[in-house]
């Protein structure tokens, strides 16, 4: 067992927590590790320390004193009413900006020439995009039929990342199961 366990150890038995065959483990890990020992001798001193200190309670009047300090209920309601309408207020101007806009733009979407414009200007530049985007898209196939080396660096890419991912949820997972396994007895 690693010293890591034995201080898992030592922490149970703090708590009263320990098996017999566990304390008799710590014993003889105790009777040999100094740095354990060390270790194990601090820990008992801070916890008689904790347990031999008075539980300290609040002074007499604390309930009181604290109540009293609060702000009243009137000034308390008035604030959050001042809250409240503020984040109504916040909600509804998105609103209050899209009515203005639409207000403003009907009138001008009723000229012929300036809807037939902007029909016009919204065709140029979906047509734009479907030209890059199939230009993108030929450069790209054109790229992995010349070069197919391409393909396996792209393989071995995702088998690395995959890989790795893996390893890295084993030993993410490991050593909580490993703790498990030791504290039930059982071996790695």
């Amino acid at each position: 067992m690693e010293h890591e366990d034995f201080y898992l150890l030592m922490m149970e038995a703090l708590d009263g927590e320990l098996l017999a065959d566990e304390q008799r483990l710590l014993e003889a890990h105790l009777s040999v590790c100094s740095s354990c020992r060390r270790e194990w001798q601090a820990v008992t001193a801070v916890d008689a320390l904790f347990r031999r200190s008075p539980i300290l309670s609040p002074a007499a009047g604390f309930t009181q004193r604290t109540l009293a300090r609060l702000p009243n209920q009137r000034v308390r309601l008035w604030a959050m009413g001042a809250v409240y309408i503020t984040l109504l207020m916040s909600g509804l101007l998105p609103l209050l900006l899209v009515l203005a806009a639409a207000f403003v733009l009907v009138p001008l979407l009723r000229e012929p020439v300036i809807v037939d414009s902007a029909l016009q200007l919204l065709l140029k530049g979906w047509l734009l995009i479907a030209a890059l985007g199939g230009a993108l898209l030929n450069g790209a196939s054109q790229l992995l039929v010349e070069q197919p080396g391409v393909w396996g660096w792209l393989l071995v890419m995702a088998g690395i990342v995959l890989l790795w991912s893996g390893v890295y949820r084993q030993l993410v997972n490991s050593p909580a199961r490993q703790t498990q396994q030791i504290l039930k007895g059982g071996s790695l």
